[in-house]
């Protein structure tokens, strides 16, 4: 037989491999599908939703927007311009949700990265982000992202926000927008003042105490929202669109550890009650998939147990002195936080315990000269953190960090194996005598011996949130696990997957989630305007919201109907 020519025996083989490799492949497909079932499945009980009543009472409206947060609050504005009639329902009794926990935003080509000198382009942004990532986000989303933050910041400035400039986080880009805050309050809850000022400009229906429990579909489509109010009325309202926005799931441990790779057994939210994977379930329970990488958390490192955010004993937390897990070995370059803390919180979660040890010499110099390295815009080197020695004596009193004259005290206190402290402590105090450590690399500048009295306390690893969740597309539409667009759903925020690997990207691009918050947001209301068909150019039509002059920032939503 010629290579020309096939027998009909051979024909039908080969037929039957081709067919086998087919259904092999739609067995692979099925696989992959299932395998996320089988999580679901062996840990069902983190999936379940509130059981509510009938509703006694009905609403409609263009748009259910659920969550009153950053990307909540963003949406609502733009919707409102767009002369959309959005109904914002809030389970807490105020808006923010955990973006009064921000600091400053991810973006490129603005005012202000022209200012700091940062040249860095979209282009290069996307291809950075997709490497770090390992390729897993998708790539649209990113472009449409990254080259909409310059014209998002201008619309926040024409709502109210104000921005300090752009700076650099460690030894990255200067493109962190810092915003401009009351000291009192801090920078996200100074943004959010803000925001809550032109949504009531606008007009923006927010009803606050409201949770939403179960989103209606209909044939793949979106046929409204059940909420329950909080003197228990259960309300029932008909929209085409419905924009999940409650933050995803850092206040939901019990969540967090079924989706995630995380094994420390000390976890500890930097965020604010209420984010408790609430969209994230409702979306499932609607039909939607999750993207890879729904365990995904922005983790941000060391946080000794008693610890409060913005802190002086917090900013002791992450020093770069000597850090040990239940081995009592090191197990990473303390220094590292300071340029990458989300890649030191993702190295924490694999160890079962952490603890930082510092000493007297340390706690002084603390007090007198500030911190080793600076810790986000809360305190820098040259700056005395004023207030420190009380609160880790706080932390002392609380039995939760230890002072100790010897090793073996730091031993007992914690349960660390004696002899395997002490070898790592004279390890790490050679290190220090020679200016090298050969182990991890860590700076000559940041080995400072280890003489007592010694500090020990275990420090969990902290996080912001979680930046793993939903399947949606470039246009924020939610997708169910064929890529099938479940209309008028739409995701934004910490509960949209799509935008990372394993880890925050926050060494390449500082304060993307919380830019993802605001863009993501704006990004749904253009396409729900695009859904229901009120604009030609829904994407031009809110652009003019971001004019400079910022004259049609605030035109109300009767004014463009």
């Amino acid at each position: 037989m010629s290579e020309h020519t096939m027998s009909r025996r051979s024909f039908l083989a080969a037929s039957a491999v081709t067919a086998g490799a087919v259904a092999a492949a739609g067995a692979l497909a099925g696989a992959a599908k299932s395998a996320q079932a089988k999580v679901i499945s062996e840990t069902s009980s983190v999936w379940d939703l509130e059981e509510v009543g009938a509703p006694t009472k009905t609403e409609s409206c263009d748009l259910v927007i659920i969550g009153a947060g950053g990307t909540g609050m963003a949406c609502a504005c733009q919707a409102y311009q767009l002369g959309l009639n959005a109904i914002v329902l809030e389970k807490e009794e105020q808006t923010g949700g955990s973006f009064i926990g921000t600091e400053g935003l991810f973006a490129l080509g603005t005012k202000y990265t022209e200012e700091s000198g940062c040249t860095l382009t979209v282009p290069e942004a996307v291809n950075n982000c997709m490497e770090y990532h390992h390729f897993i986000p998708n790539h649209k989303l990113y472009q449409r992202f990254f080259n909409q933050t310059p014209e998002t910041v201008q619309w926040l400035e024409n709502l109210g926000v104000g921005f300090q400039g752009a700076i650099a986080i460690g030894d990255g880009e200067k493109d962190w927008h810092v915003y401009q805050r009351d000291l009192k309050k801090g920078p996200g809850a100074t943004f959010q003042d803000s925001m809550r000022a032109a949504a009531e400009k606008l007009g923006v229906d927010i009803r606050l105490a409201t949770p939403a429990k179960k989103i209606l579909m209909d044939g793949g489509k979106v046929k409204g929202v059940i909420a329950k109010a909080d003197d228990g009325t259960v309300i029932e309202f008909d929209a085409p669109a419905v924009a999940i926005a409650t933050g995803g799931y850092p206040q939901n441990k019990d969540f967090l550890y079924a989706v995630s790779e995380t094994r420390n057994q000390l976890i500890l939210p930097q965020g604010v009650p209420g984010n408790d994977a609430d969209g994230i379930k409702m979306a499932r329970d609607a039909g939607a998939y999750m993207a890879e990488g729904l365990g995904t958390v922005m983790w941000c490192g060391p946080c000794f147990n008693g610890a409060v955010w913005t802190h002086m004993d917090y900013c002791a937390s992450v020093q770069p002195t000597l850090w040990v897990n239940q081995d009592a070995e090191r197990w990473i370059n303390e220094d590292r936080w300071i340029s990458d803390f989300a890649g030191v919180g993702l190295a924490q979660r694999n160890q079962d315990r952490t603890y930082n040890i510092f000493t007297e010499n340390d706690l002084t110099a603390w007090e007198q000269t500030g911190p080793y390295g600076m810790v986000f815009s809360f305190v820098k080197p040259g700056t005395p953190m004023e207030g420190v020695r009380e609160q880790i004596d706080a932390l002392v009193d609380g039995g939760t960090v230890f002072k100790c004259d010897t090793v073996e005290q730091m031993a007992e206190a914690t349960g660390l194996d004696a002899a395997a402290l002490k070898e790592t402590v004279d390890t790490y105090n050679q290190y220090c005598d020679d200016g090298n450590d050969p182990d991890f690399g860590k700076a000559p500048e940041h080995l400072r011996r280890l003489e007592p009295p010694f500090y020990i306390g275990q420090i969990g690893d902290g996080y912001y949130t979680t930046c793993g969740g939903i399947m949606i597309n470039a246009n924020c539409e939610v997708e169910d696990a064929d890529h099938k667009v479940l209309t008028g759903l739409y995701a934004g925020g910490s509960d949209a997957g799509c935008l990372y690997g394993d880890s925050y990207d926050v060494k390449l691009a500082p304060g993307s989630q919380a830019s993802w918050a605001n863009n993501s947001g704006r990004i749904i209301a253009m396409q729900v305007a695009k859904q229901l068909g009120r604009f030609d150019d829904p994407v031009a039509e809110a652009r003019k919201f971001a004019q400079a002059d910022g004259t049609a920032a605030v035109s109300s939503a009767a004014d463009k109907k």
